[in-house]
């Protein structure tokens, strides 16, 4: 995909820009913001800047409520994918787990990643 040639921004503190954007930068701009979306959930929910019990480094396991929300899904939907999901981590045949740390680690590699535009 190529550059936009509006940054977030401008887009932000001059509104009259969002009139004069190109349709086709549009989903560059939405992939950026989507980026930056998932890296301000992994830095708020990151153990490390929270006063969890947990060491900095150290994995923890959430639930898939606390899951859900960091990925922005539905906790139906991380039942329905959750044998796809690298980070998942069954306890029990009806308990479902999350590894933290590999959930931070595979939405850093799918930056862009929302729940439409994977097939998992």
């Amino acid at each position: 995909m190529s550059q936009p040639r509006f940054e977030l921004s401008q887009l932000l503190h001059a509104p009259i820009s969002q009139a004069t954007l190109p349709r086709q930068d549009i989903p560059v701009l939405l992939g950026e913001l989507e980026t930056l979306r998932a890296q301000l959930w992994a830095k708020l929910l990151d153990p490390q800047y929270s006063s969890a019990t947990s060491a900095p480094g150290e994995d923890r396991l959430l639930s898939p409520e606390e899951a859900a929300v960091l990925i922005g899904v539905s906790r139906q939907w991380l039942y329905r994918h959750h044998r796809r999901l690298p980070f998942t981590r069954r306890l029990s045949r009806k308990l479902l787990r999350f590894s933290h740390l590999e959930l931070i680690s595979w939405l850093a590699l799918a930056p862009a990643w929302t729940p439409r535009s994977r097939r998992l």
